[in-house]
């Protein structure tokens, strides 16, 4: 029993390196293909305020539940996994 929970651990972990990589690759994609437009820039900030005052920084408490979400997708993903191996 200890076994297979350990492996769903690290199956779990593996999520969330895996979404934290894309989440690091796609600020890098965006940030080098960033072209500025003088004409849309006051747009442009003006759209950036409104998400920062409608909550996008997000507090340690969500970031702490975002992680403890993937690491649980990773568990039931890993147990549904292994009782589909079962039944065959």
């Amino acid at each position: 029993m200890k076994k297979p929970f350990i492996r769903a651990l690290v199956l779990g972990l593996i999520f969330v390196f895996i979404f934290y990589a894309f989440q690091i690759l796609q600020g890098i994609y965006l940030t080098m293909n960033y072209v500025p437009d003088i004409v849309e820039t006051y747009e442009s900030v003006d759209h950036l305020q409104h998400k920062v005052a409608f909550g996008y920084v997000l507090s340690p408490v969500w970031r702490t539940l975002e992680i403890l979400v993937l690491m649980l997708l990773g568990i039931i993903v890993y147990y549904a996994v292994r009782i589909l191996r079962k039944k065959k």
